[in-house]
Formats: C-alpha cells, sequence, structure tokens
C-alpha cells in the first residue's frame, strides 16, 4: 500500500502505538505517540493522507524503525548528529534516542495535543553527549487565506533543551511527502527574492529536476533517484510567512493536492544556520530544503520531503534552548483552486509544475 486513507492508516497500525486524531469539521490530523510527530493529514473524510506514511508501518513500528513517515522532528546539523564518520560525511545513521525516542502523550482534547519525551543524544564530530528533552504540542487551526477548499490545518510548537550551554545546534522539521513516481512526479515550490541561488546538498541536481524562475524555485518529486535541495537565508524572502510548498496530481484522481510550510522561526543569516552541505561543506549554507529519495522496492514508492532548518538554540540558565513555531497546511481541490491558493500562500503565479 503506497496511500493511506484515514480508515486505513488506523487499521495498519493496529495496537502497535496511540494514535490520537484531531479532528474540525471534516478534516483530521493523526498524531502518533510512536516517533512523536504529526503522521497523516486528512483534509477530508476519505482522501489520502498528504504526508507519506511507510507501507509497511505495523512491521516498522513493531521493530522500532524510525521510518514510520509523516512530520517529524530531528536536531541539525546533519554531519554532527548523523554520520559515524562527520569528517567524511559516512556511515550515516539516526540515532534511537532521537526518532523514534521515547515520547508520550501528555494531554489532549479535540483539536490540540501534546507530547513529550526524553533525550540523549551524542555528538559524532566532538564525541560529547547531550542530555535533554522535547516537548510538541500540536493544535489544529483556521486556514489564513479563504480558499474555499478542504483542508486541514496543523500549528506545531516545538521545545527542546539540551543540558549543555552555548551549542551550535538547530531545531529541525522535516515533512515526508508523498509522490506518485516517474510517470507522475510532484513540484516542490519555494517562493525567493528576485533572481535566488539555489544549492545542491549531496550532488549538483540536473537541470530536468529544478527550475529556476524569477521569484521561486521549482523542484521534481519522484522518488527516482537521491538529490536535496536547499535555499539559502540570502533568497528567502521574509515578508511571507510561507517558506515552502508542495503540490502533485493525487493518484487514481482528478484532485490535486497541496501542502504549505509556515514559519517565521527560521535561520535568518548564514551564522545562524549549521547544516553544511556534503559536496560544499566549506561553502554557503542552505535553511529551506527539500530532498528527494529513490525507491529501491518498487512498486512501493519511498518519499520525499519538505524541510526547515528551525531557529538557533539559545543558551538559558547553563542550557541550549531551542524553541519555534511553524504551521502546516494541507489541501485537495480542483487543479484551478489549488493554483490559485498556491499563488496565495507563496505568490507564484502559473507556477511551473514538474
Amino acid at each position: 500500500m503506497n496511500y493511506y486513507t484515514k480508515e486505513a492508516l488506523i487499521s495498519a497500525t493496529g495496537n502497535t502505538t496511540k494514535l490520537n486524531q484531531l479532528k474540525r469539521d471534516d478534516s483530521t490530523a493523526i498524531i502518533s505517540e510512536y516517533g512523536g510527530r504529526v503522521l497523516g493529514v486528512f483534509p477530508t473524510e476519505k482522501c489520502y493522507s498528504l504526508l507519506w506514511i511507510n507501507p509497511n508501518i505495523k512491521n516498522i513500528i513493531s521493530t522500532r524503525n524510525r521510518a514510520i513517515g509523516g512530520d517529524r522532528y530531528w536536531l541539525s546539523p546533519e554531519r554532527d548528529f548523523f554520520y559515524k564518520n562527520p569528517e567524511s560525511f559516512s556511515n550515516w545513521i539516526c540515532q534511537p534516542s532521537l526518532d523514534p525516542a521515547n515520547y508520550e502523550i501528555l494531554d489532549t482534547d479535540e483539536i490540540s495535543c501534546t507530547i513529550s519525551s526524553n533525550l540523549f543524544v551524542q555528538n559524532m564530530r566532538t564525541k560529547q553527549g547531550y542530555q535533554g528533552e522535547i516537548t510538541r504540542q500540536f493544535k489544529l487551526i483556521r486556514e489564513p487565506y479563504n480558499t474555499g477548499l478542504s483542508y486541514c490545518g496543523v500549528e506545531f510548537l516545538d521545545d527542546c533543551i539540551l543540558y549543555r550551554p552555548n551549542l551550535n545546534v538547530n531545531g529541525w522539521s522535516l515533512a515526508t511527502i508523498i509522490s506518485c513516481g516517474r510517470e507522475n512526479p510532484g513540484t516542490v515550490l519555494i517562493p525567493t527574492k528576485v533572481k535566488p541561488k539555489p544549492l545542491s546538498y549531496f550532488k549538483i541536481i540536473p537541470k530536468d529536476r529544478l527550475k529556476v524562475e524569477e521569484n521561486y524555485v521549482a523542484f521534481k518529486i519522484d522518488v527516482d533517484d537521491i538529490y536535496k535541495l536547499a535555499i539559502r537565508p540570502e533568497d528567502i524572502d521574509f515578508s511571507r510567512p510561507s517558506k515552502i510548498g508542495y503540490v502533485l496530481k493525487m493518484s487514481d484522481s482528478d484532485e490535486y493536492g497541496f501542502l504549505v510550510k509556515l514559519s517565521d522561526d527560521i535561520p535568518k543569516t548564514q551564522n545562524e544556520c549549521f547544516d553544511i552541505a556534503r559536496d560544499h561543506p566549506d561553502s554557503e549554507i542552505g535553511v529551506i530544503q527539500s530532498y528527494n529519495s529513490e525507491s529501491p522496492e518498487k512498486p512501493f514508492l519511498n518519499y520525499g520531503e519538505i524541510e526547515l532548518q528551525l531557529n538557533k538554540f539559545e543558551t538559558i540558565d547553563n542550557a541550549s534552548h531551542g524553541k519555534a513555531k511553524h504551521q502546516l497546511f494541507g489541501y485537495i481541490g480542483a487543479k484551478d483552486d489549488i493554483i490559485g491558493a498556491i499563488e496565495k500562500y507563496l505568490g507564484i503565479e502559473n507556477p511551473f509544475l514538474f
């Protein structure tokens, strides 16, 4: 199964984790205690989730694998926390104490939920270990623009503390996104200032996967090869709350889906972000990112990602604190209506779509 309806997701997880449903009108956001995240976003009762969810989710949870999908919280820079050999960017790992961690649902009502987990992470470069905790609050919110479309909106408040001062660390929000593969790719859209200079983070992105326009960048998501795009803070239009969006034609449907992430709590300059690129570690850094994976086990399709580097941690009372607010909206509708929503959020008229 590549795509999940709400009922299919609840059935597939069984009793492997607590799922909490936040509901308003016909929309639902499903919170997973395992992994501590929004797992599914459903603008209507019968649609597929706009967030990717692992096709084998029950087994993934049962074996404490981190790759369940949804919209997760990590720490950055990747080089420090996710490579056993950070100097050579080799032997990638995900520390299980960070993800899936050990989240517990603390409080919930019809439209909100709070979860928390203790943390212990090692900085692979400095060999230091950091104890800490992360609390995440999720709340359904109304759309900032009147689109007339079915939607689901979630506000995140992430509050992480590491019990060591003066750390060069950012929070990191990563939403996994569905794709219909090479025959029906999706398109990431990132609004920018005039004449942006996008960065590749793993290897040079081919021209047929990237479109640089006057005031935005488009990136193909077909989950058929590994590439990562990043946008420098110098190219971000900080007057616009919406930072990155994703649009695709839904599988077996004439409708389109649109996901968009909004936040003002992201780095504004190069020296506020530390996630250096693997293919140019001594050069510029990007704070808005998008990842295209590959799918070795077809016909099952893996995921793309839309990502935000969040505020730099601040030292308070001899500990490093990272607090950030961000929003995720998901829409379902006819193509022309979705194009209208893209213009309202991203300021992009007649966007190029792969």
